[in-house]
């Protein structure tokens, strides 16, 4: 019985020590990861086609959508190999949570006949992130996800992000000879008007350019590139308006003089000189 009682009580006293040891909760790390950097791979082009993609509430105003959210979750394990033992990245796994979620969207919108998927928002168990530049990525021992909520729209028309400059008396659109560039400029110039919008068209100080077209922050990404290279630049023409002007102080060299709200990623077309 002494003996019994000698191996009966360690044993107790560890069960109860085990019990008093908090539960280790499952890793869940809520990652903000960049929607553009997302969207520019070519796999993410390739699973989306022509489709547009526009994230953020704001991007659903005045879209005719299709009644009631779309919402999936885009699941990737971290094991690329278990054979080798091989593991993504935190990154690595959110991004193909990313594309597997951006998978579904696309299939909902073409089973559905839609134009695009707007308003998208991560929403991962309730917890909304609105961002139009980043999407949440909940990062877990295993597996990543990705949860996006979206509408489909029945019709879409590009519009940008930002108020339009006013038009200056400068010369007219389609006037390519008054534009202050290279021959060759001149030339992209005129190949510029043909494009679609949202579009903007930059001017820099030593006669290089730049443009931007079917892109929402064209006006934006222009001249936040030039201000990235530690380059002066102009925007000469926006949309279907010049609003070059002649005296240097009136001139838009900074995406902080233009008027509107977010900015909405988007892999339009991009040439520069």
């Amino acid at each position: 019985m002494t003996s019994f009682a000698f191996r009966f009580v360690p044993l107790l006293a560890l069960l109860v020590a085990l019990a008093e040891v908090p539960t280790a909760h499952a890793r869940n790390e809520s990652l903000k990861r960049p929607i553009d950097q997302a969207l520019a791979r070519k796999h993410g082009r390739e699973i989306l086609g022509e489709l547009p993609l526009r994230f953020g509430s704001a991007s659903a105003n005045g879209a005719d959508l299709i009644a009631g959210d779309v919402v999936v979750q885009g699941v990737a394990s971290i094991v690329s190999d278990p054979r080798r033992r091989e593991h993504l990245t935190d990154e690595e796994a959110c991004q193909a949570a990313f594309d597997d979620a951006i998978a579904q969207l696309a299939e909902q919108a073409h089973r559905a006949g839609a134009a695009a998927v707007v308003g998208i928002v991560s929403d991962f168990k309730d917890e909304v992130f609105d961002d139009p530049r980043s999407y949440d990525c909940h990062a877990g021992s295993a597996k990543s996800y990705v949860t996006l909520r979206g509408s489909l729209a029945r019709t879409y028309a590009e519009a940008s992000t930002r108020a339009l400059p006013r038009a200056t008396a400068y010369a007219a659109l389609d006037d390519v000879k008054a534009v202050p560039i290279s021959d060759a400029g001149r030339e992209r110039y005129a190949y510029f008007l043909t494009l679609p919008k949202p579009r903007a068209f930059v001017v820099y100080e030593d006669g290089n350019w730049r443009f931007y077209s079917k892109d929402p922050e064209a006006m934006t990404k222009a001249l936040d590139y030039c201000a990235r290279q530690g380059q002066r630049c102009w925007l000469y023409a926006a949309d279907d308006r010049v609003v070059w002007d002649a005296d240097l102080s009136r001139r838009i060299g900074s995406s902080a003089q233009l008027e509107g709200g977010e900015g909405v990623p988007n892999a339009g077309k991009e040439e520069h000189q």
